[in-house]
C-alpha cells in the first residue's frame, strides 16, 4: 500500500483520464470538420537512403571575418552524446549585424566552420566518428572574441524516447513496485544505477513552458527548459522515463559500456498521435482541425485537445540533431476505429518526415515501437480504480507497420505481463522486460553484443498470400531462428482473427505451421484480411502460442487482403 501511495498525483490523474476516454578512432490552413474527415493520403515520402558524400575531417577555413558574439542552441551542453558514424551539425544564433561573418568549431580532430545568415548559423562536421566513451573530450565553438566549450562530450548513439503515460512512467515508479524477489533484483534496482556507465539523459517535454501558443503552427526553435544533458545518476534518472533509461542501461550492459547512449525524453500523458506530429503531417492527414473559439488546432482521440504541440514545442528544436533512432511507446489514446484505422499510415509518414530532417548520412534511422502488453479486465469482487483500455486492435494495426517501411522494429510484449490482480493494468510494471527486448533488438540491428535478430526478436510478419477463393492465407515470417513452433508444443497455432471487412474483426481462427517460416490459416468464409493477437487480454502461452526456436513470441499484426 505504501508503494502505491508513492505514485505521483499527476500520474494517477493521467490514468483516470485515460480510463475515461581511450583511443577513439575516426572513420575515413485548412479548417476541417473532425466529424467528416477527408480521405487519407497514401503518398508517403520515399525511404531515405545513405548519403554518399565522402568524409571531410577538416573544412577549409573561410576567408571571412569572425562574428563577435553568438549563442549555441541549448540542445547542446556538457555531458552530451554526439551520434557516431554520422556527419553531425551544431547550430545557434547571432545578431543580424553578424550576417556574413563566420564561426569555427573543433571536436576531437574534426574542424568545421559556419556563416551567419539571417541571424542563424549551422555548422556541419563533415566526418564520422567511432563510439567513444572516454571522458575529457571537449567541443569548442568559437570566434576570435567569443568561445563556448562543452566538456565531457561522448560519441555513441542518440535516441528519442517518445510516447504517452507509459513513456512518462518513471524509474521511481519502477523501483516502487520491485520486490525483494531474486528475479526482481535483476531488473535494475536503485543500487544498479551507476553514474560511471556511459549513459546521458535529456528531458524536454510538456511541463516545461517555452513561450509559444500551444496547438498552433508556431514552433520553438530553442530549448527553453534548464534540463540539458545530464549524467545518469540516481537522482536524475528517478524521474526519467523508465522505458528510456532501462533501454539505455541494458544496451550499455550488452555492449560492455563501449557504446555511450544518449536518451532524449519527449512524452505527453494521455496524448493521441495528433499531438505528436509536425505541421506538415498534421495538415496532410488532417489529424486536427482549427477551432476558432479556442484559437488553436484541436486533435482527436482520447484526451484530445491541442494538436501538434508536442512536436512544435519540444521536438522541433532537435530537428537537426543526428541520432540512432526512435523508441516509441504510444497509441493507447488512438484505440477508436477512427484513429486506429489511419494510425499506421500517419505514423509511418511521420517517421519518414523525421528521417528527412535529423541525419545527413544514415537517413533511415531505426524505429523501435513497443507492442502493447496484455491488459486484464476487472476481476470479480474488485472494488476501486481499475485502469483498462481495449487496445487490441490498435496493437495489431501498429504491428502491421513493419510491412510498410524499412527498419521498423516491433518490440513484442505479449509475454511481459501476467498479473490479473494489478489495478493499473494499463500501466504495468514490465518496463524492464520491454526495454531489455528493445535493447537486444537494437544490438542485433547494429551488429553488437553477439546478438542476432533470431535471439532478440520473435517472429515478425513478412507477407500474407491468399488462395483464389480467399478462404486460406499463408503467412510468411522472419526472425524464426531454426523454425517456427508453438510454445506449448501444440500443432495448432492459436490467436488468429479473420477480418470481415477493412480493419473489421471477425471470427477467431487457428493456424497450422506448414514450414520453417510459414503458417497457414483457413476460414469457412472469404477473408478480408487476417490479424494476430488483437484481443487485449491475450497472453503468450495461453490464448496465443506462436514463437520462434528461441521461444520469443510472434508479434501482433493486422493486415487487410489487398484483393478486396
Amino acid at each position: 500500500m505504501k508503494k502505491l501511495l508513492k505514485i505521483s498525483v499527476a500520474f494517477i490523474l493521467a490514468v483516470l483520464m485515460l480510463v475515461y476516454a581511450s583511443g577513439c578512432v575516426n572513420k575515413p490552413d485548412n479548417v476541417v470538420d473532425p466529424t467528416n474527415p477527408p480521405e487519407v493520403a497514401t503518398d508517403a515520402p520515399a525511404t531515405p537512403t545513405e548519403d554518399p558524400d565522402p568524409d571531410i575531417k577538416r573544412a577549409e577555413p573561410l576567408d571571412l571575418p569572425y562574428a563577435e558574439e553568438f549563442t549555441v542552441s541549448r540542445v547542446f551542453s556538457n555531458n552530451m552524446v554526439i551520434q557516431r558514424n554520422e556527419r553531425f551539425r551544431v547550430w545557434g544564433w547571432a545578431a543580424e549585424s553578424e550576417n556574413g561573418k563566420k564561426i569555427s568549431g573543433e571536436f576531437m580532430d574534426l574542424y568545421a566552420e559556419a556563416v551567419v545568415e539571417n541571424g542563424e548559423w549551422v555548422m556541419t562536421f563533415g566526418a564520422k566518428l567511432d563510439a567513444c566513451a572516454d571522458m575529457g573530450n571537449s567541443m569548442r565553438i568559437y570566434t576570435d572574441k567569443t568561445e563556448v566549450v562543452f566538456k565531457d562530450v561522448l560519441v555513441g548513439d542518440v535516441y528519442m524516447v517518445i510516447g504517452q503515460s507509459n513513456c512518462a512512467y518513471g524509474m521511481q515508479t519502477h523501483w516502487d513496485y520491485l520486490t525483494k524477489s531474486e528475479e526482481d533484483q535483476l531488473k535494475c534496482t536503485k543500487d544498479d544505477v551507476d553514474p560511471d556507465m556511459p549513459i546521458r539523459v535529456c528531458y524536454n517535454t510538456q511541463n516545461i513552458t517555452n513561450g509559444i501558443k500551444r496547438g498552433t503552427e508556431e514552433v520553438a526553435k530553442e530549448v527553453k527548459g534548464k534540463n540539458v544533458w545530464k549524467i545518469a545518476k540516481r537522482s536524475v534518472v528517478s524521474s526519467f522515463s523508465a522505458i528510456g533509461y532501462l533501454f539505455a542501461w541494458n544496451y550499455a550492459k550488452l555492449t560492455e559500456n563501449k557504446v555511450p547512449i544518449g536518451m532524449i525524453e519527449i512524452d505527453g500523458n494521455g496524448q493521441p498521435l495528433g499531438a505528436f506530429v509536425p505541421n506538415a503531417i498534421a495538415e496532410k492527414y488532417h489529424t486536427d482541425a482549427f477551432n476558432t473559439a479556442k484559437g488553436y488546432y484541436v486533435t482527436t482521440g482520447v484526451n484530445a485537445n491541442w494538436g501538434r504541440f508536442l512536436y512544435n514545442e519540444y521536438m522541433f528544436a532537435f530537428e537537426k540533431m543526428a541520432m540512432a533512432g526512435i523508441l516509441w511507446y504510444q497509441g493507447e489514446s488512438d484505440l477508436s476505429d477512427r484513429e486506429a484505422n489511419r494510425y499506421a499510415q500517419v505514423y509511418v509518414d511521420y517517421m519518414e518526415y523525421m528521417r528527412g530532417t535529423h541525419n545527413l548520412t544514415n537517413r533511415d534511422f531505426a524505429v523501435y515501437f513497443i507492442e502493447f502488453p496484455t491488459q486484464y479486465t476487472r476481476p470479480a469482487g474488485f472494488s476501486g480504480t481499475w485502469a483498462f483500455m481495449d487496445v487490441g486492435k490498435i496493437r495489431g494495426i501498429m504491428g502491421g507497420m513493419v510491412t510498410m517501411a524499412d527498419k521498423f522494429y516491433q518490440v513484442q510484449s505479449s509475454d511481459a505481463w501476467a498479473d490479473r490482480e494489478f489495478w493499473n493494468t494499463l500501466h504495468p510494471n514490465c518496463k524492464f522486460e520491454q526495454a531489455l527486448r528493445a535493447a537486444k533488438i537494437a544490438c542485433a540491428v547494429n551488429g553488437e553484443g553477439g546478438i542476432t535478430m533470431d535471439n532478440a526478436s520473435g517472429p515478425i510478419i513478412e507477407s500474407a498470400t491468399y488462395s483464389k477463393d480467399g478462404k486460406t492465407v499463408t503467412l510468411k515470417y522472419k526472425n524464426v531462428g531454426d523454425g517456427l513452433k508453438t510454445i506449448d508444443g501444440s500443432k495448432t497455432v492459436k490467436g488468429f482473427t479473420g477480418l470481415t471487412a477493412e480493419n473489421t474483426l471477425g471470427a477467431d481462427l487457428t493456424g497450422t505451421i506448414k514450414g520453417k517460416d510459414t503458417v497457414e490459416v483457413t476460414s469457412k468464409t472469404k477473408l478480408a484480411g487476417i490479424a494476430y493477437n488483437v484481443k487485449t487480454t491475450y497472453f503468450f502461452g495461453e490464448e496465443i502460442n506462436l514463437c520462434n526456436s528461441a521461444g520469443i513470441p510472434a508479434g501482433a499484426f493486422l493486415l487487410n487482403n489487398p484483393a478486396n
